[in-house]
């Protein structure tokens, strides 16, 4: 299991949708780079580079833009997967692929120079979406989007892009994100920090062992049964462990904790008295939300209120994989979001 076990062990990084990774293009990694980026807290990201890849031709009328937010610590690399005939077709549309900040490619606290580790400003997933605002209108002169789509923290960046810029994008795909999170999911990447930080502090793989048994129990326990025998869960949590000691750098874990926190403060409703039928009421993309179950890593109930808030369409997959419903149903994940998408 790879360093993003909790996001979907959940495994958004190795996922294929039958095959489609197979045929996913190999479009180049390219940055904008900007002498800074300002953020909500009112400190700077100097200077400030986003790092993006784009697949398919934009049309004349500038119509057929879609962006794709990256998922916590996934890569625009990772995401090529999803640009294919059978879910978002680079010969209908310019697909955007934007490294949010924080995942290692962006801005992080592991790749900047003057403001290297724990010197990395708090981001917030609002941060993320300004600078892809910036991107697509400043460098990539996109002035709108046919649509958006994103999954888990992409979902979340998703959900902030239709209330921060309600005119930029006609229709949203969140599938397995939040408006907000809720209390468990606080408490969970909270925790997860906390370990993290231990392990920065003692340089001992027990704290990963910790993070790695953890992370085990936002399995659906029906799965985890299937996957690891039970005579065989106390030797996994140590095998774990020990490969992620020998493979993170002290970087790596400062951009796994400034993303959490960006999702532990997301809050669409910040700017609205905190009320979600204040956020909902700016809300003009058309939507699609797509939850799991009994997702254990983004619990799906703000979705499923902020749908009911704006009419939007909600799917809820119940194939017994939590966090990764839609990577068991990837026919029907690609049906729902190449049919919700339409034409430009």
């Amino acid at each position: 299991m790879n360093t993003r076990y909790l996001l979907i062990a959940v495994c958004f990084a190795v996922w294929s949708l039958d095959g489609l990774a197979d045929d996913a293009p190999d479009d180049g990694q390219e940055y904008a780079v900007f002498s800074e980026c300002r953020l909500l807290s009112g400190e700077s990201i100097v200077p400030c580079r986003i790092g993006y890849r784009t697949y398919g031709t934009l049309n004349a009328d500038k119509t057929n833009a879609i962006l794709i937010p990256t998922w916590y610590t996934g890569t625009s690399a990772e995401h090529a997967f999803l640009v294919s005939p059978e879910l978002i077709d680079p010969d209908r549309y310019f697909v955007i692929i934007v490294d949010a900040l924080g995942n290692g490619v962006s801005s992080s606290p592991s790749n900047s120079e003057p403001q290297a580790n724990g010197r990395f400003p708090e981001i917030t997933i609002a941060d993320m979406v300004n600078s892809q605002h910036r991107l697509l209108t400043d460098v990539l002169e996109i002035p709108s989007l046919h649509g958006i789509v994103g999954l888990s923290m992409g979902g979340m960046q998703a959900f902030e892009w239709a209330v921060r810029y309600p005119d930029f994008s006609g229709k949203t795909v969140a599938a397995i994100g939040s408006p907000r999170l809720p209390t468990f999911d606080i408490a969970l990447w909270t925790t997860r920090n906390r370990l993290m930080a231990l392990y920065r502090k003692c340089q001992c793989k027990e704290a990963l062992e910790a993070m790695e048994g953890f992370g085990m129990t936002y399995l659906v326990p029906t799965k985890l049964e299937q996957d690891i025998g039970r005579k065989d869960a106390v030797s996994t949590i140590i095998a774990r462990g020990k490969a992620r000691f020998e493979s993170i750098s002290v970087g790596q874990t400062w951009d796994q904790q400034r993303q959490a926190e960006a999702m532990i403060s997301h809050n669409i409703a910040r700017d609205y008295d905190d009320e979600l039928n204040q956020a909902a009421e700016h809300v003009k993309s058309e939507f699609l939300i797509i939850i799991g179950a009994d997702d254990r890593v983004v619990t799906p109930q703000p979705s499923r209120d902020f749908a009911a808030l704006i009419d939007a369409q909600l799917v809820v997959l119940d194939e017994d994989c939590g966090h990764g419903d839609p990577l068991c149903a990837p026919e029907e994940f690609s049906t729902l979001v190449r049919g919700f998408l339409g034409g430009p």
